[in-house]
């Protein structure tokens, strides 16, 4: 889950059933009628990425190899429901997007998918494939993805707001809140917001791992609950920012687009990295009209932390195509390919050996180092997704009515995670 860019026609190739069943296409050809290749169906929930799946399937393709084709999927919830009837079967998509951490382990135990060890150490050996990134995908040790996008979650911001009003990219909470201010007193919106289910945590994560990092993970897991004190302390803190008026007007992230933040009526946007290529496509430009930074924490004493994300791409072991499906993310991972993917999409790629030549990419890259920022796996992959889907959904309508009354709400929320740990036995 994650804003796309506004959609755009499909580039055109072989043409593929969209039945999960069906997961190979005919040969393609050139214009001069030469053979490049064949190519396997990659289901995703990602339709409005279609041209850029199928540009790098081409390049996948070049030389005989074996390219991708777009399957999307018009929602999430459709694209879950469908991979996870098949993932045990032979119908199950030979290559498919996922996510990691929680939302990966599922499959893992289902032996629905192929272990893909050898080519991760291979890929971190030769091509300086990030270990940090790789354990997303770890699950009792060995390796089931590799890495679409890794995104982290940072504060973009509107250079022409910042200048106007004679502010500085903040480097404390006291500064951000302050800036805050002055922006909500010339009547723009210091943040934007997002009310659309899953968009729900992302405050909720943001505000918990800046005041308690080590909350944040133990609520992930199951060991403190969501009507401890830190968890209060966190909702509190983004109950006042609502009061204060720091927020938009609640829109739906999936399907808004950025027109108000790129015209200066909205000054920062909470999001993942990858929002950046949704900005560019409407006419944003990194490093000159916008530019990014981390948030700043709450509590100095836990010092700079940051939400990361990062999914996968994942074979079926159960398919036909295994060999061929882990043959074309062998190529996808090689740093000459990743080059291509990053530009078609302004990402940054997960191996070292990719240059990094985003403005706003590198300002992050410098600043995480410069300041030793921690990384935490986002809430959706993080906790498990018996929790993390009702949980967003019911932290979506806080959004909407921040001055509900806190105990029963959170209670609720502590009933959602109750019932699945005492299920696992934990």
């Amino acid at each position: 889950m994650m804003r796309h860019r506004a959609p755009r026609l499909a580039a055109g190739m072989a043409v593929c059933a969209l039945l999960v069943g069906v997961t190979s296409c005919a040969s393609a050809s050139n214009s001069s009628g030469a053979k490049t290749g064949t190519y396997l169906q990659l289901a995703n929930d990602k339709p409005t990425w279609t041209n850029e799946f199928n540009a790098i399937g081409k390049v996948l393709a070049s030389g005989g190899g074996t390219g991708w084709q777009s399957n999307a999927y018009p929602s999430t919830t459709a694209f879950q429901a469908v991979v996870r009837t098949a993932a045990t079967t032979s119908k199950a998509p030979a290559l498919f997007t996922w996510w990691s951490g929680a939302q990966l382990a599922p499959l893992v135990a289902q032996h629905a998918l192929a272990n893909l060890t050898p080519e991760v150490k291979k890929w971190e050996a030769e091509d300086g494939l990030s270990p940090d990134v790789m354990q997303a995908y770890e699950v009792d040790g060995q390796y089931y993805g590799a890495p679409l996008y890794t995104s982290d979650w940072i504060m973009y911001y509107n250079k022409k707001d910042f200048a106007e009003h004679h502010l500085t990219v903040p480097t404390t909470w006291t500064q951000l809140m302050s800036d805050a201010s002055v922006l909500k007193s010339h009547g723009i919106a210091p943040f934007t917001y997002y009310d659309q289910d899953w968009a729900g945590f992302i405050w909720f994560e943001q505000l918990l791992v800046e005041e308690n990092p080590a909350a944040y993970q133990e609520l992930m897991s199951g060991k403190i609950s969501y009507t401890s004190a830190p968890v209060v302390a966190a909702m509190e803190e983004w109950r006042t920012l609502a009061n204060d008026g720091y927020f938009s007007t609640p829109e739906n992230i999936d399907t808004a687009t950025p027109t108000d933040f790129l015209n200066g009526s909205q000054a920062m946007m909470l999001i993942g990295s990858w929002e950046e290529s949704v900005l560019t496509h409407d006419g944003g430009v990194p490093g000159k009209t916008f530019g990014a930074f981390v948030v700043p924490p709450i509590n100095p004493k836990v010092g700079w932390q940051a939400i990361f994300e990062t999914g996968p791409v994942v074979v079926a072991a159960h398919n036909a195509n295994e060999s061929d499906a882990i043959k074309s993310l062998d190529t996808f991972m090689e740093p000459s390919v990743q080059a291509k993917w990053d530009k078609l999409q302004d990402f940054v790629s997960a191996e070292s050996k990719v240059p990094v030549t985003d403005p706003t990419a590198l300002s992050v890259k410098s600043e995480v180092g410069q300041e030793s920022v921690t990384l935490h796996n986002r809430f959706w992959e993080a906790t498990p997704p018996q929790i993390a889907v009702t949980v967003s959904t019911d932290l979506s309508q806080f959004i909407l009515n921040p001055n509900l009354p806190l105990t029963p709400f959170l209670e609720s929320l502590q009933k959602v995670a109750s019932s699945y740990w005492s299920s696992t036995g934990s």
